[in-house]
């Protein structure tokens, strides 16, 4: 500011001797034809008046640009440079192919509608707690953003609604429908009434920091034997590279005494004819208690904008001793174990 100051003061001192050089020039017999000597020395004074406020102008103005140049950014500006910042990300995230058993964990999709369709053949107990496998198609369905992400459609969860959407914290309800066996499943349930899939409706409270997601449900199954389970889970999810997006999660739930019954308990009418066709059972009636503790992994590959490849990978150890009392459980241990192809609209 010093330096502003003293070259305006030098410019200022050149103008005024300048125009001082001028006006001697001036023929004395012209100055006392114009003027008289009393309004001669008005008109001068007025002159040194203008001339000294168009110095400080000069000065004000060369000083305002030198610090306009050595401000940063206005706040305004940095502002949008942020929200430029956000939407890139955002369609960066748009164009991943991901999955997860939380929605929170997965990116943002910036407004718009998720949907990825896959299909893969799945590697599970026949039940839960049996030393028999099965092989079955196993779809995969990921729907998100729906009504400015207030609906999801999940293959894991079923159809979800969040009612209440503050930011990180999210609660909703989801309907879904699945569950079920037949005697024909494993032989150590020969003679053993089939149980029929039932529809269920779960309420949910997630919280998501990425890029963690904690979720805690209650479901309740319907049909002719009702049954309640609550779940606590956790969900990280992590993108190694933009084409690969992978999620780890983990799971522990609890069961209510009818739940219980319904799979891991036997009547004693049921134990007599289990028994009768070679299947030789005892009666159980479990209580509730814990049912067991998982991981999941899923991972999805994307070989192109549309497509990808997805593995999913899920260990159980059943730790109630409801359920691992049963003599329906011949494994406390299990491996669920899926690879397919999936497409992103």
């Amino acid at each position: 500011m010093s330096n502003c100051l003293s070259e305006n003061v030098s410019l200022c001192s050149t103008i005024l001797n300048h125009r001082r050089s001028d006006s001697s020039r001036i023929p004395s017999e012209h100055t006392g034809i114009l003027m008289r000597p009393g309004s001669q020395r008005d008109h001068q004074a007025l002159v040194r008046g203008a001339r000294i406020v168009g110095a400080l102008v000069l000065m004000l103005g060369s000083h305002s640009r030198a610090v306009a140049d050595s401000m940063p950014d206005s706040p305004a500006t940095q502002i949008e440079e942020v929200d430029v910042t956000s939407v890139k990300q955002s369609a960066l995230d748009a164009e991943a192919i991901s999955l997860s058993d939380t929605p929170d964990a997965e990116p943002l999709v910036g407004g718009k509608t998720s949907i990825i369709l896959g299909l893969a053949p799945r590697v599970m107990p026949a039940y839960e707690g049996s030393k028999t496998t099965k092989v079955i198609p196993f779809p995969y369905i990921d729907v998100h953003g729906l009504f400015h992400d207030r609906v999801f459609i999940s293959d894991i969860r079923g159809v979800g609604f969040n009612i209440v959407d503050q930011g990180p914290f999210r609660a909703g309800m989801s309907l879904n429908y699945g569950g079920g066996r037949t005697s024909k499943d494993s032989p150590r349930l020969n003679g053993l009434p089939d149980i029929s899939a039932a529809a269920s409706a779960a309420a949910f409270a997630t919280f998501s920091i990425k890029p963690f997601a904690f979720e805690f449900k209650v479901s309740r199954e319907f049909g002719s034997q009702p049954g309640t389970e609550a779940e606590l889970g956790a969900t990280y999810a992590m993108a190694p590279t933009p084409w690969w997006h992978v999620s780890f999660g983990t799971q522990l739930n609890w069961h209510d005494a009818k739940f219980n019954q319904k799979y891991f308990g036997v009547t004693a009418a049921e134990a007599t004819q289990a028994t009768a066709v070679g299947n030789p059972m005892t009666a159980y009636v479990p209580g509730s208690g814990l049912g067991n503790v998982g991981i999941t992994t899923t991972s999805v590959f994307a070989l192109s904008k549309h497509w990808g490849i997805i593995t999913r990978l899920g260990l159980r150890e059943i730790i109630g001793s409801p359920a691992k009392d049963s003599p329906l459980t011949e494994r406390t241990s299990s491996v669920d174990f899926a690879v397919g192809a999936a497409y992103k609209f």
